[in-house]
This record gives structure tokens, sequence and C-alpha cells, in this order.
């Protein structure tokens, strides 16, 4: 049950930090307000993209592994 929460939260962090880095490109904003939302952006998805995403495949890992016992 806990991974499950766990990738659900996983998967939410990963798309608000998506949108906000849309938001940078899309929106004319001040400079520091896009520092701002990029700097959140890297603190939700706790590193880089590629880093979040190896994270999401661990869990689906480990969940489907605990499936299986």
């Amino acid at each position: 049950m806990y991974c499950r929460n766990s990738i659900i939260l996983h998967l939410i962090r990963g798309i608000v930090a998506i949108s906000l880095i849309f938001a940078v490109f899309l929106f004319q904003l001040p400079l520091l307000l896009k520092l701002f939302l990029v700097v959140g952006a890297f603190l939700l998805l706790q590193g880089c993209p590629a880093c979040w995403l190896l994270s999401l495949i661990n869990k689906l890992q480990t969940q489907k592994g605990k499936q299986y016992e």
C-alpha cells in the first residue's frame, strides 16, 4: 500500500514540475520569477528529469516485486 501512494505522489510531483517548466517557456514572466519556477521544478523532481524517471522505474519495479511475494 505504501508503494502505491508513493508512486501516485511521485507522478503528481512530476506533473507539477513539468507544468512549472512549461510556464517558464510559455508565459512572459520576470526573470526572477522564472528562476523561482525552475528551482521549484528542480526541487519537485529531486534532481534532473532523468533522475526522476529512474526513480519512478525503480518504484514500479519494487511494487511489481511485492505483488509476486
